[in-house]
């Protein structure tokens, strides 16, 4: 560690200063060294700044690729919240956890991300295999490609309307059955024989309910992805959007490039609000039965506005646009309030 070196005398234990190593080796440069001397003294000033950067727990580098800024945070106090501890990068505008480096992860603690990430990577050829890029219709058994954010699926062979994520019909996630989105739930009797406590019959549980949640992390993961790549395109849009009305102006179609920010942010809250569920544990619970119902009443939204989103232009209704908007950013600050909150009902 270059901040902790000692003079190189056994018995002093006095810390060699910046200027004492300047010093040190400039008294033995020659005209022929200087360059060397210069060279040696730039690397000493760039592993001392990197040592005291990986030391302080108040200062980060920023993971952006190539970017070679410094987060700091002003005191510890700062950092006590999962939300405090997010930055974005001035120069490459990279958001991250200041913590632990890595991407934003509200409601998720720091070690829990650390550990799903590790898990996920031990089980990756599993998840993987049953992760196809497609599936197959429920009803007619038509192989159907994901190619929208939304999980709303209508199979273009028979138009049965079903849920990507848990295959089951649509019309079984109404707010008439009881809930949206009962599939964000894991039921453990659907593995089977919770009853048979054998190891092989308690490793396949916990498989299966690994999967359950990883499968809609990925998920989200994915509709994050086209939520980014859709909001490129939307500047695109909007200037169709504007140029279909002879009197709009540009503030009117704003509107769209709101909801797809909106889109981006909600699927990646989402995402971690199912890391954060597993290391909750399987047990139920009055709290854990909260925080899937904020985090089923997101998803709900969510989906609507991402319908509303990939609509065409020309079948655009801005005023739903704009409270979708505003309602799913309601439910979005609800579920992290709750998290941050302990989970306790005001």
């Amino acid at each position: 560690c270059v901040e902790t070196t000692t003079c190189p005398q056994a018995s002093c234990n006095e810390l060699v200063t910046e200027v004492e190593m300047e010093a040190s080796l400039k008294s033995g440069a020659t005209p022929s060294t200087q360059a060397r001397t210069d060279k040696l003294l730039q690397k000493y000033s760039t592993y001392q700044l990197r040592s005291f950067v990986e030391s302080n727990r108040l200062t980060r580098w920023c993971p952006g690729k190539g970017c070679e800024f410094v987060a700091c945070a002003s005191s510890q106090a700062c950092l006590e919240t999962i939300q405090d501890r997010t930055t974005q990068c001035h120069s490459c505008t990279t958001a991250f956890c200041v913590v632990c480096g890595e991407e934003p992860h509200a409601p998720c603690a720091c070690k829990d991300v650390t550990r799903w990430k590790d898990k996920c990577r031990n089980e990756s050829e599993t998840a993987n295999w049953i992760l196809a890029n497609t599936k197959s219709c429920p009803k007619c058994v038509s192989r159907i490609e994901k190619n929208q954010g939304c999980n709303h699926m209508t199979c273009g062979r028979c138009k049965h309307e079903f849920c990507w994520i848990c295959m089951g019909d649509w019309n079984n996630h109404g707010a008439n059955t009881g809930g949206y989105y009962k599939c964000n739930k894991f039921d453990s009797k659907t593995g089977g024989g919770v009853e048979d406590q054998s190891e092989a019959a308690r490793a396949k549980r916990e498989l299966d309910r690994y999967l359950h949640y990883y499968k809609r992390y990925h998920a989200h993961d994915e509709a994050e992805k086209f939520a980014r790549k859709q909001l490129q395109e939307t500047e695109a849009r909007m200037v169709i959007l504007q140029e279909s009305s002879s009197n709009s102006k540009w503030a009117d179609v704003e509107f769209l490039k709101a909801a797809n920010e909106q889109l981006v942010e909600c699927r990646h809250v989402l995402k971690y609000t199912y890391v954060y569920a597993y290391y909750f544990g399987a047990s139920p619970s009055m709290q854990k039965e909260r925080f899937e119902y904020h985090q089923e009443m997101l998803e709900r939204f969510t989906e609507t506005l991402s319908e509303l989103s990939e609509k065409p232009v020309a079948a655009m209704d801005r005023t739903e646009v704009v409270n979708t908007t505003r309602v799913v950013d309601r439910f979005m600050r609800n579920i992290l309030k709750y998290v941050e909150e302990g989970m306790e009902e005001a």
